[in-house]
């Protein structure tokens, strides 16, 4: 039975590491471009289904953070090295208002402290394979539906139109079907998001889930609301956006990540997005923003840096605990 001031320790962290990933949610980036919602608007909804999604979505893809990657035993220091490296990395980019995949952060925090600790031996490299083909697939559809969608929508629709009233009709026609799908991609992204605050925390047990991915969802949602502002801002000027274009951007991510948190797969919401986005720019011939490479980079950076900082921080908790 784990002691109630490490358990304490425990929901301290996925606190943090919740509201450090709320901080860092770009969901509602493109219903914000297209000015379909003000601010306020963006954060309360942020805010519900944070919390709904975390609650009812969140506990396949945290059992398979928490019981499903490392061979090796997970202690007290490994859970909160990971929890700790995850946040640093977090707060740090959310600072720089730069979209990261927080389930990077936390899975190359994982397989840093298996490799340090157990070698080769210490990951299922079995089901990081499958993670990453999930990885590299997702930004992949998300940039060709993306594309496509546009097109169809541009040629059988956007392209008939007769004047601006009509043009103005059937863009308040796809505000309300954006806005279903964004809803949907923030029910979906916040029950598969949770699992980098809860998830390693599940393999240690003794932890009651529901209670926990309750918590999260309310620290994800106070993360929004606190910290999220820049990067939505930030993400929501990638490339021009109206309702019917960022409705072609949302819909492959919105279904994507139901898919894959279903059936218990992290995924980056962040990658698929900003993917269909630039796939969007692509199919309007439209510039991209300038900003795009530090997205990129800082994507590369998530991994190593994640793993160096847990091994880092691992060695000076490990003495404590």
């Amino acid at each position: 039975m784990m002691i109630i001031p490490i358990l304490f320790i425990f929901v301290l962290l996925s606190i943090l590491i919740a509201f450090a990933i709320g901080g860092n949610d770009e969901t509602f980036a493109t219903i914000y471009g297209a000015k379909t919602l003000t601010m306020k608007e963006v954060l309360i909804l942020a805010t519900i289904f944070a919390i709904m999604g975390a609650f009812f979505l969140g506990q396949a893809v945290s059992e398979t953070v928490g019981k499903n990657i490392l061979y090796i035993k997970i202690t007290i220091p490994i859970v909160i090295t990971i929890l700790v490296s995850t946040a640093i990395w977090l707060i740090v980019a959310s600072y720089f208002e730069l979209p990261i995949s927080t389930t990077h952060a936390t899975i190359g925090a994982i397989i840093g402290i298996g490799l340090f600790l157990g070698g080769g031996a210490g990951v299922n490299w079995v089901v990081i394979v499958e993670m990453a083909l999930w990885w590299i697939l997702s930004p992949i559809i998300g940039f060709v539906v993306t594309y496509c969608t546009y097109k169809i929508i541009h040629k059988y629709i956007i392209k008939k139109l007769d004047g601006f009233q009509d043009f103005e009709r059937t863009e308040r026609i796809f505000a309300y079907v954006l806005l279903a799908s964004i809803c949907l991609t923030a029910f979906a992204r916040a029950g598969n998001d949770c699992s980098n605050a809860v998830g390693i925390v599940v393999g240690v047990g003794d932890v009651d889930i529901n209670l926990l991915l309750f918590i999260t969802g309310l620290s994800l949602a106070s993360g929004i609301v606190i910290l999220g502002r820049g990067v939505i801002k930030n993400l929501s000027k990638i490339t021009e956006l109206h309702p019917s274009t960022a409705f072609s951007a949302e819909i492959p991510t919105a279904i994507i990540l139901l898919i894959g948190t279903i059936r218990g797969i992290p995924l980056s919401g962040s990658h698929m997005l900003v993917a269909s986005l630039v796939g969007l720019a692509k199919a309007r011939n439209a510039p991209v923003k300038k900003g795009l490479w530090k997205i990129i980079l800082i994507w590369l950076l998530t991994f190593p840096m994640a793993g160096v900082l847990a091994i880092i921080i691992y060695g000076p908790i490990s003495l404590f605990l």
